[in-house]
């Protein structure tokens, strides 16, 4: 067992390895072949195996700067997906205490508690002042 692990280091020492964007291929390429297969649709299935197989080429790649930087643009990406979801599940889950405006000078998003009337609003960015019934 020892000289098994010995061995896997020794063949993994100057290759980049398992990051999140290759996590992501492997585990989602098998879902696709799996999925896909169990539907009989076999050239779709073809996508998860290329997924499987940049999965792993990342994985052993000795180029570690260009896999460093695509797996940080990935990072980026999710990041930006996952902010804009959170957004909207705040939005949707405030809807009954808050409204939501936009200015008409900057166009930032405002919120303001509903149900007070007609209300005179700032934009704290701009300083724009303007009436909207909440």
């Amino acid at each position: 067992m020892n000289k098994m692990r010995t061995r896997i280091q020794k063949f993994m020492i100057g290759r980049y390895g398992i990051d999140k964007l290759s996590t992501y291929l492997l585990y989602g390429g098998l879902a696709v072949v799996v999925l896909f297969n169990l539907l009989n649709w076999e050239i779709v299935g073809l996508l998860g195996w290329a997924a499987i197989i940049l999965g792993y080429y990342r994985t052993f790649s000795h180029n570690r700067t260009k896999r460093y930087q695509e797996n940080q643009k990935f990072l980026t990406f999710t990041r930006q997906l996952v902010r804009k979801w959170n957004n909207t599940r705040n939005k949707f889950y405030q809807r009954k205490v808050y409204k939501y405006y936009s200015c008409p000078n900057c166009k930032k998003e405002l919120r303001v508690p509903r149900n007070k009337g007609k209300i005179n609003i700032t934009c704290p960015h701009c300083h724009e002042r303007f009436i909207k019934k909440t």
